[in-house]
């Protein structure tokens, strides 16, 4: 059932998710079908998102990139903001790689090298996409990429910007590990998802294909590169190079832009890999010139919104679970928290795969009162002496912490817990949403070789010292 917004005559729902709808809209005064994003009317009343949402889709908008989603308008109608968008024939690339695997080496790398090229011209303006995964890339009939959804978003309430330096937002298969901590960000976040994406389109998986989103945290802030050629028989081994580099925990050591690692994808379809031995300096990213792809015929074709701009979703503080979004659907019911081992880093109480959340670890010290949970093993103190732990796992939502911690040290025998904290270690004190992390490890171990002799598994070694990072873990 059509009904009137303003000129637009809206015909039916696209999507829905925590900060407003997509419509299928017929545009009276241009005479067209458009997608219409209406923002939810909660939003209207706050005076500084409203500035910051016309500045953000104003800068977005001015992009003359052929491979992002044009803005035809965006403003208020009846107290109400909304975006006008061109409306995309064709299927994305998540739906793609799910209904047919894998692409060809030469189909990833022509792919990816558009979404760079959109990506590059966002950089050269200052905006960083922030959400860079195979379900925002609208791949038309023709084989012609669009990247969708700029996250430029700003939830209700002071303080919680969405868009700033420090803001989280995205998916957690394809966030950089600098997202989970307070590192600065930049561009360079962009990159790393893209190398996300450039081996799910070689390899048809995830990177790392974690069952929890502690332990996908984990696996990004810990984890190596993983190597594609590996798990796809025959591809060049020069993917793994440009996967590695773009994967890089240090964003120092990643290429300096989005269009570096379209060029090195492209040399590794050939088997050489251009990539030095070190990463050059930090640099922007620069505008590339656009090129039409060859043809390549759509599997499972549909009507794509172009949700450019504005993030389904709503965050409220540092760790907040937020919807999914749906197509024509209500949004999920998120499932009961849960604990990994051996995730330090913080967790989400909700399937990975269909959760976006804003995640930021604190390394300010917390001493809680009672921190010993009176479990028959006691909790453990180690010296801060520069010796090794060997990371089993951790409780990281308060009403489990006793009950996880005991699970830990059930299936981990002769295992100890500590509240990191309390260890008076820099490299321990972590903290999720404010609360404090118990952390069940096997150790301390004097030498590194011996505790990396016991690491197995998703667990990880961390030193006893106050100059390493919380985020950091030693390299076995």
């Amino acid at each position: 059932m059509s009904w009137q917004f303003g000129p637009y005559r809206v015909e039916s729902l696209i999507a829905r998710g925590g900060m407003g709808e997509v419509h299928r809209a017929y545009d009276t005064r241009h005479d067209r079908v458009v997608a219409l994003k209406l923002l939810s009317a909660d939003f209207a009343a706050d005076h500084e998102f409203q500035e910051r949402f016309r500045r953000e889709a104003h800068a977005v908008a001015r992009l003359r990139e052929p491979h992002v989603i044009p803005i035809h308008a965006y403003g208020e109608i009846d107290g109400r903001l909304y975006l006008d968008m061109r409306l995309v024939d064709g299927d994305d690339l998540g739906t793609r790689l799910s209904a047919g695997g894998p692409l060809t080496p030469a189909e990833a790398v022509d792919v990816v090298g558009q979404v760079a090229q959109a990506l590059a011209a966002a950089h050269a303006e200052g905006l960083v996409h922030r959400d860079v995964k195979p379900s925002n890339v609208l791949v038309g009939a023709t084989g012609f990429a669009y990247l969708v959804d700029f996250g430029i978003a700003r939830a209700a309430g002071p303080g919680t910007e969405l868009t700033a330096t420090g803001g989280a937002v995205g998916t957690l298969d394809y966030m950089a590990p600098e997202r989970f901590t307070d590192a600065p960000v930049d561009h360079r976040i962009d990159v790393y998802s893209l190398a996300c994406v450039l081996h799910q389109c070689l390899t048809g998986s995830k990177p790392f294909p974690a069952s929890t989103a502690a332990s996908l945290i984990g696996a990004h802030l810990h984890q190596p590169p993983p190597r594609p050629s590996t798990l796809r028989p025959g591809l060049p081994a020069a993917f793994d190079a440009v996967i590695a580099r773009g994967m890089a925990k240090n964003p120092a050591e990643r290429f300096g832009g989005v269009t570096e690692l379209a060029d090195a994808a492209r040399a590794a379809l050939g088997g050489t890999s251009p990539i030095p031995a070190a990463a050059p300096p930090t640099r922007p990213a620069t505008r590339v010139e656009p090129a039409v792809s060859p043809p390549r015929a759509s599997k499972a074709p549909w009507v794509v919104a172009g949700v450019a701009l504005l993030a389904l979703l709503g965050v409220v503080g540092w760790f907040a679970v937020l919807q999914p979004s749906t197509r024509a659907q209500p949004a999920a019911t998120s499932a009961p928290p849960t604990s990994s081992a051996p995730a330090a880093p913080p967790s989400s109480p909700v399937p990975v795969t269909t959760t976006r959340v804003s995640v930021r670890t604190s390394v300010a010290t917390s001493v809680a009162s009672g921190a010993d949970l009176g479990l028959a093993t006691a909790m453990s103190t180690p010296a801060c002496d520069g010796s090794y732990v060997v990371v089993l796992g951790s409780a990281i939502t308060p009403a489990r912490y006793r009950a996880d911690v005991q699970r830990l040290l059930d299936a981990h025998p002769g295992a100890r817990y500590l509240h990191t904290p309390t260890t008076g270690c820099g490299s321990l004190r972590q903290q999720v949403n404010g609360a404090d992390v118990y952390a069940v490890f096997d150790g301390p171990f004097t030498a590194k070789e011996s505790a990396c002799a016991r690491r197995g598994g998703s667990a990880y070694v961390k030193r006893l010292d106050n100059t390493t990072s919380p985020a950091q873990v030693v390299s076995c």
